[in-house]
């Protein structure tokens, strides 16, 4: 598992590390990245790479959560999870996504849409912040809410983002207020 970084210039040098990493697999399959390209390819040894990464997949996880709670932070600032998402969040959540197609290129690409899913419990989490102890019925809907926008996210970049987030925004907002 990858460390958690807690100064400021450690936090700033792994991210331009998966960044680096996220620049490689635009070029290359997952699969034929090897440790040493990777390190020649960023210009560091690979001393440096271990010093934030055991694994080049914990690079790969590493980025996908910190993608993850960019997007928290971007489009649930100011949702304090008691009132159900309002357009301006569903709004601002599918125009990160459309804005880090990138990203979501290379997911799809090394067949890695999974992760995506797998990790979106960072979702959920933020929502228990203000969830009752105990309200299992809720955190149960949360979860199905959370995945279902993640795979809604991938299937909608699957097919080239045919709409546009707001048509995305309003469509899952009909949708949440028809479950409510």
């Amino acid at each position: 598992m990858y460390k958690f970084c807690k100064t400021e210039q450690s936090v700033q040098r792994q991210r331009e590390l998966e960044q680096g990493f996220l620049n490689m697999l635009r070029r290359q399959a997952y699969d034929k990245i090897t440790l040493t390209d990777l390190c020649c390819q960023l210009n560091i040894p690979r001393k440096s790479f271990y010093r934030y990464f055991p694994t080049k997949e914990d690079c790969l996880l590493a980025l996908v959560d910190h993608t993850l709670s960019d997007c928290n932070d971007i489009a649930l600032r100011g949702w304090d999870g008691s009132t159900a998402l309002d357009e301006a969040v569903q709004l601002r959540f599918f125009s990160y996504w459309m804005e880090h197609r990138i990203f979501l290129d290379v997911i799809q690409e090394n067949n890695f849409q999974h992760l995506l899913l797998d990790r979106t419990d960072a979702i959920v989490d933020r929502m228990k912040e203000n969830r009752e102890p105990g309200s299992f019925a809720r955190e149960q809907v949360e979860y199905f809410v959370a995945h279902g926008l993640m795979s809604t996210v991938l299937r909608w970049h699957h097919f080239g983002f045919q709409s546009s987030p707001e048509e995305m925004a309003a469509v899952f907002g009909n949708l949440l207020a028809s479950t409510n």
